[in-house]
């Protein structure tokens, strides 16, 4: 689900299908990088991803914080890669946004194991480039990321699910905040400010304490 895809749920969620919720597509994108932002520390992701030369182009990897290792793949390629783990090719892809975390760790250690990948390549990582020493063949890179859009995070992941409640949770406290600014002495309605701004913060105070050493993929 990437960005744009969770704004419709918080939006639907609200009850927008019913009453115009007071939220503009800038006040979501804000909510939403503030979610983002609160589980980076406690996220872990991984990406793996292939290249090839001594100077590697990562500028397409954004969300790339840190490079943890660089596995050079001896003398076998992403096809006999693929043909050993899945029994063909086509299907691996390096990318824990499709596979889930126990599947990526279970294939890795097995071509670690009967591929006998090796982390001697030196290397330097200046953004957006990868550097390495005196090798030019394929090679898996190991990357810690840092989560931009949902769609960073693996779907199967407690990580996705907590910033779509907590998402939700920031949002449902600002429509809150501004209808509690408005009462119409008088009338027979009343809005729901105060309930919102209350079940936000009950919320949020819930999902915050589960980031304590709780979570984990």
């Amino acid at each position: 689900m990437p960005n744009e895809e969770l704004k419709s749920y918080i939006k639907t969620m609200l009850g927008d299908s019913y009453v115009d919720v007071e939220l503009t597509d800038e006040d979501l994108s804000v909510i939403i990088k503030q979610a983002l932002d609160k589980i980076a520390p406690y996220y872990d992701g991984r990406r793996y991803i292939l290249g090839t030369g001594n100077v590697i182009n990562l500028s397409d990897h954004t969300a790339i914080k840190e490079i943890i290792h660089v596995y050079n793949t001896k003398n076998a390629n992403i096809y006999s890669l693929q043909e050993y783990v899945f029994g063909g090719n086509g299907i691996m892809i390096y990318s824990s946004r499709i596979m889930d975390r126990l599947k990526l760790y279970t294939c890795y250690k097995m071509m670690y194991n009967e591929l006998q990948y090796t982390k001697d390549i030196n290397f330097r990582y200046i953004k957006p480039n990868l550097y390495l020493d005196n090798y030019e063949d394929s090679v898996v890179i190991e990357a810690l990321v840092r989560p931009e859009d949902l769609s960073d995070i693996e779907p199967s992941s407690e990580y996705y699910a907590w910033v779509k409640d907590y998402t939700l949770a920031l949002a449902k406290e600002t429509v809150g905040r501004i209808r509690s600014k408005f009462n119409v002495d008088g009338s027979p309605f009343s809005l729901d400010g105060e309930r919102l701004i209350s079940e936000a913060q009950a919320e949020k105070q819930n999902l915050e304490s589960k980031l304590v050493g709780t979570i984990s993929i």
